[in-house]
């Protein structure tokens, strides 16, 4: 916070009283050299004098509120009136406090004052929220609306297909044709699993499991791949790791998922390391890969539903990811830098 005031015994006061509380405080003698502050680093809150040279407090009030609209102000006079106080809060102040005040009604107006501030951010981030959820509700029903769409004409494409290919002899480039109408039908029908599953409200049934188990089953199933790939495979397990309540199965696919997708990150040969550990609250899967870096641009759009860097893929693999462990009461974070790593948290009391 940034206090202004052009008396220097009482600005040093203040100071001091609100690092004394544990508040990082700045200070400035006038509105003008408060400004340069606010443009140079950031601040919550501002506790400015009125009367002052230069820039005066109700100048600095309306300069704030204009170009910091999420800053909050605090103004003190010693000269208090009706008038004041109603320009003042007019002109977008917390709060106004008249000198001399005591130490108690300064902390407790800048208790409220943050307090303030961080019930409006949790009232941004839930409405952020709802709004996602809305978004993916909506895209979840096209999804499952055009997967049934296209099923039955699938099939008679793929039955068509299957009949024409019997029609044929080997020598005959229709038969290729064929091929290849039913090699592409089989790729739409992998896409319209994927609409259909994102599509799903997952109820997860609950069971508690160890984790130890569920890992190793998955990394049993990712072996065969590995192995044609020439990927080494590490694990990396703290002790102890308490049972967790999960649906065996949907996190199974979701670590299954992961592990694909880490290997083919990789394009080739490389390592992959698979963490798992306690940590507050729950606990902690992640999966790392020796792979390239992901872009910033990537990373910023990575769980967002069709959004793919593939040829081939329907970009929502993460997206159905992360509303499984979410059904779970858990979250899954990419996490920053190299190397490429998700970390998946679970609650270890069902949140779900």
């Amino acid at each position: 916070m940034l206090v202004v005031d052009d008396e220097a015994g009482f600005r040093e006061l203040c100071v001091d009283l609100l690092a004394d509380s544990g508040y990082r405080v700045d200070a400035a003698v006038n509105g003008k050299e408060a400004m340069d502050r606010l443009a140079a680093e950031e601040f919550q809150l501002v506790l400015s004098d009125i009367s002052m040279p230069v820039m005066d407090g109700m100048t600095l009030l309306k300069s704030v509120k204009s170009l910091y609209p999420q800053i909050e102000v605090v103004l003190m006079t010693a000269y208090g009136g009706l008038q004041s106080a109603l320009d003042a809060l007019r002109y977008g102040a917390y709060d106004y406090i008249t000198k001399p005040f005591t130490r108690e009604a300064v902390l407790a107006a800048v208790g409220r004052c943050l307090e303030k501030q961080r019930l409006a951010q949790e009232l941004k981030r839930v409405q952020a929220q709802l709004i996602e959820k809305e978004r993916l509700a909506a895209l979840g029903s096209v999804s499952g609306w055009l997967a049934h769409r296209m099923r039955n004409p699938l099939n008679v494409i793929q039955m068509c297909a299957q009949y024409l290919k019997t029609h044929f002899d080997t020598s005959d480039e229709r038969k290729e044709v064929a091929l290849a109408i039913e090699e592409k039908v089989k790729s739409l029908e992998r896409m319209t699993h994927d609409f259909i599953r994102f599509s799903r409200d997952y109820q997860p049934r609950l069971r508690s499991e160890d984790l130890h188990d569920l890992v190793n089953d998955a990394l049993e199933a990712a072996k065969s791949r590995a192995q044609l790939q020439n990927v080494r495979i590490e694990k990396r397990y703290e002790e102890p790791i308490p049972s967790v309540p999960l649906d065996r199965e949907l996190m199974g696919e979701v670590l299954g998922y992961l592990l694909d997708n880490a290997a083919e990150a990789m394009k080739g040969p490389g390592d992959i390391e698979v963490r798992a550990g306690k940590e507050p609250g729950g606990v902690y899967i992640e999966i790392r890969n020796s792979g390239p870096e992901i872009p910033a641009e990537t990373r910023a759009r990575i769980f967002e539903p069709f959004f793919t860097t593939k040829e081939r893929g329907t970009g929502l693999g993460l997206a159905i990811a992360r509303r499984v462990i979410e059904s779970h009461g858990g979250a899954i974070q990419l996490q920053p830098g190299a190397p490429t790593a998700f970390r998946i948290h679970l609650p270890v009391v069902n949140a779900a």
